[in-house]
Order: structure tokens, then C-alpha cells, then sequence
């Protein structure tokens, strides 16, 4: 499994270091007999991907950013507190959750529209975060229904409020979890396609997935930049499960063993 899975990655990795005629060279091969940068350089000097990077990293950090906090609180908020029609309008949440990108794209673009957003990083950001939402509020709600209220009536019997409850106890004692939420909501902004495509309309606000899209053009596809672009897209993804796969594993497990 782990060779089927690895296999076209790697095959992407190696083409991306060869020159255009062994990437056409029939039979194929795997190993290139001339290693070349080439590809790497045309991604920033004819394809405009500094713009892109920095776009891309703008609209996953801001996706992260406001799908951790309006998740949190918002799951918080439904583990903790009873009200009138609590469980309808979490299951309403949870069913936008279900839905296809696709789906909420004619009713975000009018409201992105109207409000002057189109063409910006923020459009995608608000389009990648209404579908991110709903994960965190779920991925959430789960831990803090397992965490222990005898912690927080401690704390209340000490005099502190609701909200520092959770901002002094709650939060520092979730930072796995919350750290899962961050990741993947910042991985959902990073590898965006359907928001991107349908919001961003000039270079000034497409990210990578975008910028990687237009090297298939009507009259030639760029495989070289291609597979560079593939790869280079590849690196923070890489760089998260690598460095913080300790959080990962603390803040999937977190809740099956304070059950």
C-alpha cells in the first residue's frame, strides 16, 4: 500500500528534475541522466509563483486563524451551555459540513460580491473557512465534552468567570487538540482549488493551486513546471507532518483517552 501510494509522488519528484526531452522520452524512464533546476527557476521567473506562495500562505493562515477561533468557541459554547434548539443548530452545522464546495459556491460569490470581496485573498479565505467551520466546531465539541467539569467548578469556586475559565484552563489544557484544528485548517486553506478558481480572477490574488492550473494551457502543458510546481507544493505540507506529528497524534487521541 505504501509503494502505490508513494509511487506517484516519487515519479513526480524525479520528472521535476529533468530536462524536457527525457520527460518525452519514449520508453519512459524513472531516473533522469541529467539533473536540472531549470523547472524550479521558470516556477518564479515566468510563472509568477513568489506572488502565488505568498498568497497561498496568506489564505491558509487566515483560514486557520478564523476556524480555530469561531470553531472553539462556538464548540465550547455547545458543549457547555444548554439552549433552546441547541442540538438542531449544531446538526444544521454539522449538514453544511456535508455539503460540496460546489454547493455553496452561487450563494458565497453573490454575498462575496456584494460585499466588494471578489478578486481577493479574502473571498477564499471566507469560502475555505465556511466548510472548515463545521469540522472544528465537531473535532472540538468531542474533546471538550470528554474534558473534565470538576476542573472548571474548581476554578468558578475560586471566583473566576465562564470566559476565563476557558481562556486560563480550558485553552492551555486543549493546545493538542486545538493544534489538530489549526493544522488542518490551515492544510484545507493551502490546497484549496474550487474557491480559488471561482473567486480569484488575476494574479494578485491566485495561490499556488491556481497558479499550478494555468501551466495547462490550450496549446501546451508545461510538465517540467509542472511537476516542480507539484512537488514545491508539497514542502509545508511535508514540513507539518514532520515537525508537528506529535501534536497530530496528542490531539487525535486526546479525547479516547480522557474517555
Amino acid at each position: 500500500m505504501a509503494v502505490i501510494i508513494l509511487f506517484p509522488i516519487v515519479i513526480i519528484l524525479l520528472s521535476s528534475f529533468k530536462p524536457d526531452d527525457e520527460i518525452y522520452s519514449v520508453p519512459p524512464r524513472l531516473l533522469p541522466n541529467v539533473f536540472t533546476l531549470e523547472h524550479y527557476l521558470n516556477l518564479f521567473t515566468l510563472f509568477n509563483f513568489k506572488e502565488f506562495s505568498i498568497n497561498s500562505l496568506v489564505i491558509a493562515s487566515f483560514t486557520a486563524l478564523f476556524s480555530t477561533i469561531f470553531g472553539t468557541l462556538s464548540a465550547y459554547g455547545f458543549s457547555r451551555f444548554k439552549f433552546r434548539f441547541a442540538d438542531k443548530i449544531l446538526f444544521f452545522i454539522m449538514i453544511i459540513r456535508t455539503f460540496t464546495p460546489v454547493a455553496l459556491l452561487f450563494p458565497l460569490y453573490l454575498v462575496i460580491r456584494s460585499f466588494g470581496l471578489l478578486d481577493t485573498t479574502m473571498a477564499i479565505v471566507l469560502g475555505v473557512t465556511s466548510l472548515q467551520i463545521p469540522f472544528t466546531i465537531w473535532f472540538m465539541k468531542t474533546f471538550f465534552d470528554e474534558f473534565p467539569k470538576s476542573i472548571e467548578e474548581a476554578a468558578m469556586l475560586d471566583g473566576v468567570s465562564d470566559l476565563g475559565v476557558l481562556w486560563k484552563i480550558v485553552i492551555p489544557l486543549s493546545k493538542p487538540a486545538i493544534a489538530v484544528s489549526i493544522i488542518f485548517a490551515f492544510l484545507a486553506g493551502w490546497s484549496d482549488f474550487i474557491f480559488s478558481l471561482s473567486f480569484s480572477q488575476t494574479p494578485r490574488s491566485m495561490p499556488l493551486t491556481i497558479g499550478i492550473a494555468n501551466m495547462l494551457t490550450g496549446y501546451k502543458i508545461y510538465w517540467g513546471e509542472l511537476m516542480a510546481g507539484g512537488t514545491y507544493m508539497m514542502i509545508i505540507p511535508l514540513i507539518i507532518v514532520i515537525f508537528f506529528q506529535k501534536y497530530l497524534v496528542k490531539g487525535l487521541i486526546a479525547g479516547a483517552i480522557k474517555a
